[in-house]
């Protein structure tokens, strides 16, 4: 895990209160513009497997992919459509270039205790 939950946790009892497991979904660039093989377009994450950062493929994106916990506490269960936060900028951000135009479709089922 490279960023811990909630920025201080690597605990995902702690991370993910009130939740016993999920599964999110995320389908990247449907369109094969920067993952070519259909395969590598699908990740699945449950609780147990759960990284705190699903990144974004576009190599020149800064900035960008998913915050998965975030999504899972407050997006809700369902299916989303969600474009890429990133832009085409430097990696600290002090330019920011064009928006990213990749985009993730995300399914999330979610199990309360």
């Amino acid at each position: 895990m490279s960023q811990p939950f909630l920025g201080y946790t690597n605990d995902v009892d702690k991370a993910f209160p009130g939740i016993r497991d999920f599964r999110v979904t995320v389908t990247e660039d449907p369109g094969g513009y920067y993952v070519r093989d259909a395969a590598q377009r699908m990740n699945v994450y449950t609780k147990g497997s759960a990284a705190r950062v699903h990144r974004c493929a576009n190599p020149q994106c800064q900035q960008g992919g998913l915050d998965i916990q975030r999504l899972v506490l407050f997006s809700g269960p369902g299916s989303h459509a969600i474009s890429c936060p990133g832009h085409d900028g430097s990696p600290k951000g002090r330019r920011k270039g064009d928006q990213c135009d990749n985009h993730f479709d995300v399914t999330i089922e979610i199990e309360r205790e």
